[in-house]
């Protein structure tokens, strides 16, 4: 039963094709799941046989590092000179647009298509196999939350030592013959301070803006987004929540 819940965790690789032609010169490839990772990895571009005798040029836009739309050329065919070409694994982050920008076609381009389930941050860190590489936001985001969670591990270690001093006292109590008089550490009480003061509204918005400016990715959904809000910023307030996913979408207007 292990053996296939694991296979199921693998990422999958899927047999990827299009087309381009007069009358479809677009072909694009979309992310609309955010609980998937995806990757393209074009092997060959090719000219279909009723293709004339001219330049086909095709490029390919996507996102940069930064979160910036960029168009590169992908490849330049033709019939009496370079019917086809080999693309060497050409490995492309989703979403990707295929355009066709001179010539009738047809164009055919192939290669594969990896798709991976995320799974929790603990066992992708563990067992990361996967060829899908992670967005640059999408790490920086992981890392803040990895963070958050080793402060709140301190905290609840300083509570089990307060928890320990407490039972040595009562144990002092009932035999005194052997109290041992304890010196204070310096530095003791600042290191049992109460958890760190939660984010206000502006401070929440303020980092929502900086993401959005970077490209990082975020939910596209009010249900994911309520979920990311209670996860990073420990914000449980559905009026709260609702404002903050109203700010959200009018970032991504002003984005557009």
């Amino acid at each position: 039963m292990e053996g296939d819940i694991s296979d199921m965790n693998r990422p999958q690789m899927y047999l990827f094709g299009c087309t381009l032609k007069s009358d479809k010169r677009e072909y694009k490839v979309d992310v609309d799941d955010d609980e998937t990772e995806q990757q393209l990895s074009l092997k060959a571009a090719c000219l279909g046989a009723e293709a004339e005798d001219k330049f086909h040029m095709v490029e390919v836009e996507a996102l940069t590092y930064d979160g910036k739309a960029t168009k590169v050329p992908l490849v330049v065919l033709k019939p009496s000179v370079l019917p086809s070409m080999g693309l060497g694994g050409f490995e492309i982050t989703p979403p990707v647009t295929l355009r066709l920008l001179s010539g009738s076609g047809p164009v055919h381009i192939s290669g594969q298509h990896f798709v991976s389930v995320r799974d929790s941050d603990n066992e992708e860190e563990e067992h990361n196999t996967s060829p899908v590489k992670r967005p640059a936001g999408l790490i920086m985001e992981k890392r803040v939350s990895q963070k958050k969670l080793k402060m709140d591990s301190d905290e609840d270690s300083d509570d089990d030592d307060d928890d320990d001093d407490d039972e040595d006292d009562d144990s002092d109590d009932v035999m005194p013959q052997k109290s041992v008089k304890k010196t204070p550490v310096p530095g003791k009480d600042k290191a049992q301070a109460g958890p760190s003061k939660a984010l206000s509204l502006a401070e929440i918005k303020s980092k929502l803006s900086t993401a959005a400016k970077e490209g990082r990715p975020l939910p596209k959904t009010e249900q994911k987004f309520e979920n990311f809000v209670k996860s990073s910023f420990k914000v449980s307030d559905k009026q709260v929540v609702k404002d903050l996913w109203g700010f959200l979408k009018t970032l991504k207007m002003e984005k557009k």
